[in-house]
């Protein structure tokens, strides 16, 4: 079973109308096997760009915007789509699947501990990129370190 949101149909402005388009809707998706979840009103909104009616041919600029969120197998998402498509009432239907994400560990005792110790950090400082220019600056820090340090030269053994 995959989670489904089925979505943006356009209902009549009549009360009554849209109720019974509603029940249609949740009975044929219960018909095909659907579990439905929930079924939420998004309101009377502006449609994106203009639709045109399957019966009068009139366009249409706003509509009823509902989603059924609903568990069904993928046969059944496929016909359940096509039938709304061709359903006279609904202006677009958008059939969208929807993946649970998977819950995070909890790290808490990792991030508490200071920047230096992290095993995140230090696989970031290992698989860093540095830029010409810091590798340069780096170089010369090096340099001028090394350099500061006072150096023992051998002495010269004595002239007979």
């Amino acid at each position: 079973m995959i989670f489904v949101a089925v979505g943006s149909l356009y209902l009549s402005s009549f009360q009554a109308d849209l109720l019974k388009t509603l029940v249609r809707a949740g009975k044929m998706l219960l018909d095909h096997g659907a579990v439905i979840e929930s079924v939420e009103s998004l309101g009377f909104r502006d449609l994106p760009y203009k639709r045109i009616t399957k019966q009068t041919r009139e366009p249409v600029y706003s509509s009823n915007f509902f989603l059924f969120r609903t568990h069904m197998s993928v046969e059944a998402r496929k016909t359940t789509k096509s039938i709304f498509t061709h359903d006279l009432d609904m202006v677009h239907v958008a059939v969208v699947p929807v993946t649970t994400p998977a819950p995070e560990k909890c790290n808490l005792e990792e991030i508490l501990k200071p920047p230096a110790k992290r095993q995140s950090v230090k696989d970031l400082r290992e698989g860093q990129k540095m830029g010409h220019f810091t590798r340069q600056l780096i170089y010369k820090r090096t340099e001028r370190e090394w350099r500061s340090i006072p150096k023992s030269y051998p002495i010269a053994p004595q002239r007979p």
